[in-house]
């Protein structure tokens, strides 16, 4: 895949974050929720070990939902990070008293270079980025998660399967590519093995296709099939 549609892509989310601001209002994502129902059993234990807080770098972040819905609920330190500055300037707007969240501009792979940033992370969690992204990208993401995160650290993702009802098999498909169109954006659907096989440097501990209603500002309904992938770093 060209970069053309790489840019066009990010321009299309700059134009969408500056004009509608939360697009999916402030509630969490589901693979928020997720995340936050298999950290808590282990936050407790180690609250009785009297551990430090950790820390959690959330991949897109957006406006910021996840980024203050999981610093609110398990007291982490948390690095929101997307590649819109209309999405990081809206994040850091939304009041975070108490909470230790900060917000950048940028992807993961600005992240990597110098040995200091690797094994930065203790958690890695990231919402809708991976259907986004070319198979370069896709490649790109994984191998900075995977020096990013701790090993022993965990992986939150989800990402769109080809059994959405909503947008698969919507729009142009792209040459030379499976389960990959581009409507407004380009969007790729994989398979779990595919999946898989591309954080290959993450122990799976779980991946499981949902379905769930996702919820836009406006009120508008979406059924949505991810798949939820939930890792630990070799």
């Amino acid at each position: 895949m060209s970069a053309a549609p790489i840019f066009a892509a990010a321009r299309y989310w700059e134009k969408r974050y500056a004009a509608d601001g939360r697009l999916w209002g402030d509630g969490p994502s589901e693979l928020a929720r997720l995340a936050v129902a298999r950290l808590r059993p282990a936050l407790a234990a180690a609250h009785d070990a009297h551990a430090t807080s950790f820390t959690l770098i959330d991949v897109g972040c957006g406006y910021g939902r996840d980024s203050r819905y999981l610093a609110t609920e398990l007291g982490c330190r948390v690095l929101g990070l997307d590649p819109s500055p209309a999405a990081v300037a809206e994040a850091r707007k939304a009041p975070r008293p108490g909470l230790d969240v900060e917000y950048e501009v940028g992807d993961v792979a600005s992240l990597t270079d110098g040995a200091e940033q690797a094994g930065r992370f203790d958690v890695a969690f990231a919402a809708n980025v991976y259907h986004l992204l070319s198979p370069g990208g896709r490649r790109e993401l994984a191998a900075a998660l995977a020096t990013l995160v701790r090993p022993g650290g965990l992986l939150f993702l989800s990402t769109l399967s080809p059994r959405d009802p909503r947008h698969y098999a919507v729009g142009e498909p792209v040459p030379g590519e499976e389960r990959s169109w581009v409507e407004q954006v380009y969007l790729h659907f994989c398979t779990a093995d595919e999946l898989t096989a591309d954080f290959a440097a993450f122990i799976v501990l779980d991946v499981e296709e949902r379905s769930y209603d996702e919820y836009n500002a406006s009120g508008v309904v979406h059924r949505h099939a991810s798949w939820f992938l939930e890792g630990r770093r070799r």
